[in-house]
């Protein structure tokens, strides 16, 4: 029988599975590193009372120093954890980057587990053990000059955990406070355990009550890890947020002297911690509205940049706060330096944009100013370029035929031949009708001012005989028949238009004495004729294309209707546009 159940290894064991389940709680609350030390370093616990419990159960002393050298290994990595883990807990993360601290947190206690594990061969942590008068198969160690140094080294580490968790518990928040006082009373229980086991009282000699009232501090434990919420809420050190801030920080002192500025202050001011004492300006000599903002004595701000060129400038809003104590005294300053880099260069890029699009606007405008002249001086030339065709093909013709007539009968008049001077003038004086009548369709043309505009059919074709035909010599008749109500409003425009297309032709090419033109706007239906008493001409070999006949079809085909055109030789011409409308 090599193991005996004690009082002692049965609270160890009991001791050992609050832990457990403490390790288990920390292990699915870590939220970042430093709840990972924490963590193990209660694993590290659970292990060191398991094996204490195993050694004041074992028989065999060979066993029982077995377990107590695994004792000293999991003891030692539990300390340097939780060491690690109260770093961290308390903002000084950064130190444990540092690599020769991370080397002395894991130097010592690895050296003093050597020290354990080699001590058959120097006997510097023991010298020997008997047994324990108190009994209950307990063995009573014979320490050495390593065990107090190994003790040493435990009480300093202990030593800066409870300065830190005291400093936590007087500046951090109420949250914090709470966390820190169950964590303080957790590390103080077991201490005082130890203290017991290094006074070697009689009665208790041999018993290492730091394990076994490990118990008691496995229940604060779970008291901040359900009480406070310990590794849910991570608790953020003021002077790691200060000094990771992006934003610049600079504080004086009543007296305008630099106390305190983080890391960014330094790297894009160039203040030194040589500076710190110095009054402001001194140690910011190169940047005189820092010096002129913090001779404030209001809450202001102001944007200063710095940079020797467009590449490295930057733009920062800085703000002047003014510290008061609880009377309204002035104890200090903060400036606080923001970047506004980025939100500078957009706003500039926006105003430039703004104005590139003025320009753009600008040059548009111009460019259409340039088209709409360039459009006018188009329709000018085309205008002129129609005038010139027209009066060639009309007024100009008949001009020249009558200047050829009036030389004909000047001959004719010399010769005496009176009979054929008779059928010269007869021909002048037709001539001479053509010409005027051209001549006013052409001033009817160019006095025409907006085509576009809606069509009042029978205003607008009385205007036009007058202006045209009537001033040519033309009989004119317009006739209405029925109520303009039954003819659709949007078919006057297309309806004025067929009539002016033909009484084109008829003043142009049928060398007409009279024009009527009758529109029957009944219920149902439209119709509109328009007859003259010209030459008239073959129908059956005039080409759809000629004397606007396609321009006449169309329109009629755009409001649903039929046109004919009705002529013979010598018999005059009738436009005939007829079209059903659906009566509702």
């Amino acid at each position: 029988m090599i193991f005996k159940l004690t009082n002692i290894s049965i609270i160890l064991l009991f001791t050992t599975g609050i832990n457990f389940f403490t390790f288990y709680i920390s292990w699915q609350r870590r939220k970042k590193k430093g709840g990972l030390y924490f963590a193990f370093g209660i694993l590290a616990i659970t292990a060191w009372t398991l094996a204490s419990a195993l050694d004041y159960a074992a028989i065999p002393i060979p066993l029982k120093v077995f377990f107590a050298k695994a004792e000293s290994v999991f003891y030692n990595a539990g300390l340097a954890l939780f060491l690690m883990f109260i770093l961290s807990y308390i903002g000084y993360d950064r130190w444990l980057q540092i690599k020769w601290v991370r080397v002395l947190l894991w130097i010592i206690p690895t050296s003093n587990v050597i020290l354990v594990l080699t001590n058959e061969w120097h006997g510097l942590f023991w010298s020997g053990f008997t047994r324990s008068p108190v009994g209950d198969n307990i063995l009573t160690f014979h320490h050495g000059p390593g065990f107090f140094w190994t003790v040493l080294n435990g009480y300093i580490a202990a030593f800066i955990i409870f300065v830190s968790l005291t400093k936590a518990i007087r500046k951090s928040s109420e949250l914090v406070r709470r966390q820190a006082r169950l964590l303080l009373i957790a590390l103080i229980i077991p201490l005082a355990g130890n203290l017991l086991y290094l006074l070697e009282i009689p009665e208790i000699q041999g018993i290492d009550w730091s394990s076994v009232l490990f118990s008691v501090s496995g229940i604060f434990f779970l008291a901040a890890l359900y009480g406070t919420r310990f590794l849910t809420i991570v608790p953020i050190a003021r002077h790691a947020m200060i000094e990771w801030m992006t934003d610049c920080v600079l504080v004086l002192d009543a007296n305008n002297r630099v106390t305190d500025f983080n890391q960014a202050t330094q790297i894009n001011f160039g203040i030194a911690k040589r500076d710190l004492g110095k009054p402001v300006d001194i140690a910011m000599v190169h940047w005189p509205k820092i010096i002129e903002l913090s001779s404030l004595v209001t809450t202001n701000r102001i944007t200063i940049k710095i940079g020797k060129n467009k590449k490295t400038l930057k733009y920062f809003d800085t703000h002047l706060t003014l510290l008061e104590d609880n009377r309204g005294q002035l104890f200090g300053k903060l400036i606080v330096f923001r970047n506004i880099t980025k939100y500078h260069q957009a706003e500039r890029a926006l105003e430039q944009r703004f104005v590139d699009i003025q320009e753009l606007n600008e040059n548009l405008r111009q460019s259409q100013e340039q088209i709409v002249a360039q459009q006018r001086e188009l329709a000018k030339t085309e205008e002129r370029q129609r005038m010139a065709r027209d009066l060639h093909d009309s007024a100009s013709q008949s001009i020249h035929s009558m200047v050829l007539f009036s030389e004909t009968l000047a001959a004719t008049l010399e010769k005496g031949n009176l009979e054929r001077a008779r059928q010269i003038i007869e021909r002048l004086q037709e001539s001479a009708r053509q010409s005027h009548k051209e001549t006013r369709l052409l001033l009817y043309e160019l006095q025409a001012k907006d085509l576009e505009r809606s069509v009042d059919i029978i205003q607008d074709l009385e205007t036009r005989l007058a202006m045209v035909e009537r001033h040519a010599g033309l009989n004119t008749q317009l006739i209405r028949e029925g109520s303009l109500e039954n003819c659709p409003p949007d078919w006057h425009r297309n309806l004025f238009w067929i009539t002016i297309e033909a009484l084109n032709n008829a003043l142009r090419h049928a060398q007409a004495r009279s024009v009527k033109i009758i529109l029957r706007c009944t219920p149902g239906e439209i119709k509109l004729e328009i007859v003259d008493d010209g030459i008239g001409f073959d129908s059956s070999k005039v080409v759809i294309g000629g004397m606007g006949l396609k321009n006449l079809h169309e329109r009629a085909g755009l409001i649903g209707g039929t046109l004919t055109i009705e002529s013979k030789l010598n018999r005059g011409t009738r436009v005939l546009f007829n079209a059903k409308i659906k009566v509702d």
